[in-house]
């Protein structure tokens, strides 16, 4: 008798603990969303006042297959890419063969034009020299 006391107990414990997670997780859940929201609309009322000043001393460089992989995910974006000054839009669903002329195990410099706003216009990849 003193046996099943004993796991009953110990059910009721864990079921408690277990109801209690669940509705501090959902605390959670609830305290992040108001936060995001209370941002978004932060954000909205700056009225394209917010400017990126993060500027890093160190050279982004893409990797060929970074490259690749970049040019196919813009395709239908509205962004245009060039690698090398030639202008690319491949859609891999209509010309799963199209290529690029990239090299692979190369590295690219990436470049950034936006508008006025802030929006990303065309993105241009260079390709380094290696130095021996």
């Amino acid at each position: 008798m003193f046996r099943n006391t004993h796991q009953m107990m110990l059910f009721c414990t864990a079921v408690v603990l277990f109801v209690t997670a669940c509705l501090y997780g959902q605390a959670n859940v609830k305290m992040l969303r108001d936060a995001l929201n209370d941002r978004v609309k932060t954000n909205a009322a700056m009225e394209g006042r917010v400017h990126n000043t993060l500027l890093t001393s160190e050279i982004i460089r893409y990797t060929g297959d970074e490259v690749l992989h970049t040019v196919r995910q813009m395709t239908g974006t509205g962004v245009q890419v060039e690698v090398n000054g030639y202008g690319y839009v491949i859609d891999p669903l209509l010309d799963p063969s199209a290529m690029i002329p990239v090299e692979l195990d190369g590295n690219y410099r990436p470049e950034y034009n936006r508008n006025e706003s802030g929006e990303l216009v065309k993105l241009s990849f260079w390709k380094e020299v290696q130095r021996q």
